[in-house]
């Protein structure tokens, strides 16, 4: 072969090869296209819930004291059975009250008696004071005798009602209605008045307060849906509680809200919600701790699965969209709270917008996508 005809072949040869080449060359620089699974997100009614720690208070309670000194004669109750008010629990020694009390009347009778000879002789020295047959000092002191014997009327008849009274507490009641601890003194003991050891404790169990500890955005939450609830007059549910003891078992009935603190504690941001739980069956105990659930209400939002929401820089949440125009496009939400394994989201996510599933750590913004199915 001569050299001229081996130049031409080489030259037909590359003639050949360079549209094979422009071809390799396009593809390389085409943008790439991710493979995508998307869902589809749909507004729908969601129940806003907060879980928070409490602990059940007694609604009353009482610590049985003696009033008036002496020995413990009977307990007429038996421990841990429920008392009624005025029920007599207690019945210290009575007989010094009793005397007491014989006594003041005694002291009544005794001042009657005088006091019917000092108004006798007022009335006699009155008529000559008159007719000026006595002096006029024998006058004033009839005068001030009879008013002596009225006070010392008085002073009896007082004397009659506090002893009356001591004889009353020598008889001990229950001023609730409850459930009563064990005795704390038994019969024979000497007791004394407002002694700092209480005889026993009666604490009425039903209802009874749960305090839940909460933040105070918990609160500012539960007030604002309680005032649309007002404003629209409509029922969300703002305000249920629900609680699971600690042995894991949920409690039959729902509480309600007495109490929203008016303060919150600055160094830890929480504060003290009052809530009430008829308790007829004392499941509940006083200083029993309790996991509850405090409902805020129903609002419109939508469910995201966690793992399909991610953090910028500033760890602001966003979540990936599938653009109409093949892109994948970024997103900003707004989470108020979670929801098993989902963000509850109710900012940045419209109805029927489909969100990217996968991928995520390695999608960019403005990529090209390619959707594998089409939800519903």
């Amino acid at each position: 072969m001569t050299s001229r005809t081996f130049s031409n072949a080489c030259i037909a040869g590359l003639l050949l090869l360079l549209p094979s080449c422009g071809k390799k060359n396009a593809d390389a620089n085409a943008p790439s296209v991710t493979d995508v699974h998307v869902m589809r997100a749909h507004e729908q009614s969601v129940d806003l819930t907060g879980y928070v720690p409490g602990r059940a208070a007694a609604y009353r309670q009482a610590e049985i004291r003696p009033q008036v000194s002496g020995v413990l004669e009977k307990r007429l109750f038996v421990e841990g059975t429920d008392v009624k008010t005025g029920q007599q629990l207690y019945q210290i020694y009575p007989v010094p009250y009793e005397a007491a009390l014989a006594q003041a009347k005694a002291d009544l009778a005794h001042g009657e008696a005088e006091r019917v000879a000092a108004d006798a002789r007022k009335a006699r020295f009155t008529h000559l004071s008159g007719i000026n047959a006595v002096s006029h000092q024998d006058y004033d002191d009839a005068v001030s005798s009879a008013a002596q014997a009225a006070a010392d009327i008085a002073s009896a008849k007082a004397e009659i009602m506090s002893a009356q009274v001591n004889l009353d507490y020598s008889r001990v009641y229950s001023p609730i209605s409850g459930r009563i601890s064990r005795t704390l003194v038994t019969e024979g003991a000497l007791v004394t008045a407002n002694q700092t050891t209480p005889l026993a404790t009666v604490t009425q169990l039903d209802p009874i307060y749960v305090d839940l500890t909460v933040t105070g955005e918990a609160v500012s939450r539960l007030r604002e849906s309680l005032m649309n609830e007002k404003r629209d007059h409509t029922s969300t549910g703002a305000g249920q509680v629900d609680v699971v003891l600690d042995t894991g078992r949920p409690y039959t009935s729902p509480g309600r809200i007495d109490l929203l603190e008016v303060m919150v504690d600055p160094g830890t941001g929480m504060t003290t919600l009052r809530t009430t739980f008829q308790n007829p069956d004392a499941m509940l105990l006083p200083g029993m701790f309790v996991h509850a659930t405090l409902h805020y209400g129903r609002r419109k939002a939508f469910l995201v699965p966690q793992n399909v929401v991610l953090r910028d820089l500033h760890a602001d949440p966003y979540v990936l969209i599938a653009g109409s125009d093949g892109k994948a496009v970024l997103r900003k939400v707004k989470i108020i709270q979670d929801s098993g394994n989902s963000w509850v989201i109710t900012d940045g996510v419209s109805d029927g917008d489909r969100i990217i599933t996968e991928k995520l750590q390695t999608l960019q913004p403005g990529d090209s996508i390619h959707l594998l199915n089409e939800p519903a």
